[in-house]
């Protein structure tokens, strides 16, 4: 049951950092539960790629590294990703 508890514990706080170190705008929360799911935000919140990038790299995740995304949040994910993780994010 601690164990349990330390895990979800652990998973809110990842939450709330990840939710901290991404920019608003449309399509954050899907962006967070989708992403950090598998690793910390840190592992992106930095990166700054165009779109053609960010697929590859949601492609690379879904078919290299088994990440389960439905069609839907890929879409979402993708466009919260190039639109405010670009490298000119608008302002």
């Amino acid at each position: 049951m601690l164990r349990k508890i330390t895990l979800l514990a652990a998973l809110l706080t990842a939450f709330a950092w990840a939710q901290k170190d991404l920019p608003e705008g449309d399509g954050k929360q899907t962006t967070v539960r989708v992403c950090t799911s598998c690793h910390g935000a840190e592992m992106f919140s930095a990166t700054r790629l165009g779109k053609t990038e960010w697929d590859a790299k949601i492609a690379n995740m879904t078919t290299e590294r088994g990440a389960a995304i439905t069609d839907a949040d890929y879409a979402t994910v993708l466009k919260y990703l190039s639109t405010y993780m670009s490298p000119a994010p608008p302002k």
